[in-house]
């Protein structure tokens, strides 16, 4: 397939290679069954560091093909390599359907999202407020399972760094959604993500903070930090009613 309108121009300088490979190696195996290809979330902000943080994408089928996918499975170590984590594979009937059950993942895309090739398969979603609030405050409770969990799974402290980095990751995408429910204009960037959230809740997420440093130390103080601040975004999200 023709390869020569991949809108790739307003992506990062370091990450528009990478993609383009991806793409084209998409449209080639995929053809005529792929609708649309685009990437989102860190990578389209000013905040992102193609050293450490994974380009994100999702390339959206007219229908399921996992033969496909199996086909594209031995390039994964390549594009690893270069810094892409694996596509999200979704179909628009998939979509639609999980607008109830994923909505804060869905809203994450469809705020940040630039698309590489196709037409736009997310511009346009509307969402419950409800179905966002109750995804929020699940997603939330279940973030404190899960470092409550890896704590005692973490036999050295050099572990406690990736396990802060994905509760903070994930919490960035609840607090968006927040201020989402709440009407609040969304920043781009984490650090101004953190900021507008903690005016809007009256909270200093001053743990959330610490974990967009790399100087600051993964500890059990650190970790006690952030565990606090999504212990008390849980009793906020609690609180909200529709």
């Amino acid at each position: 397939m023709d390869t020569s309108d991949l809108k790739i121009s307003s992506l990062p300088l370091s990450v528009q290679p990478a993609v383009r490979t991806l793409a084209e190696l998409l449209l080639d195996s995929a053809g005529q069954n792929l609708l649309s290809f685009a990437v989102f979330g860190p990578v389209l902000t000013d905040d992102f560091d193609p050293k450490r943080m994974p380009v994100r994408s999702v390339a959206v089928l007219e229908r399921m093909d996992l033969a496909l996918l199996d086909s594209l499975r031995s390039h994964g170590p390549r594009l690893g390599r270069r810094r892409l984590q694996a596509p999200l594979f979704m179909t628009e009937q998939y979509i639609d359907q999980s607008r109830d059950s994923f909505p804060v993942e869905l809203l994450e895309i469809k705020r940040l999202h630039s698309v590489v090739w196709g037409k736009d398969c997310f511009g346009s979603l509307e969402f419950s407020r409800g179905d966002v609030r109750l995804q929020c405050e699940r997603e939330l409770k279940a973030g404190l399972i899960a470092l409550r969990q890896g704590l005692l799974s973490a036999h050295k402290d050099t572990l406690l760094a990736p396990l802060l980095a994905a509760a903070a990751e994930q919490t960035l995408r609840i607090l968006r959604a927040v201020l989402w429910l709440k009407d609040v204009e969304c920043p781009r960037d984490a650090a101004a993500v953190i900021t507008a959230a903690g005016t809007l809740t009256t909270l200093s997420l001053d743990g959330l903070k610490g974990c967009l440093s790399q100087s600051r130390k993964a500890d059990l103080a650190q970790l006690e930090r952030v565990y606090a601040d999504i212990e008390s975004l849980s009793k906020y999200v609690n609180e909200i009613t529709y």
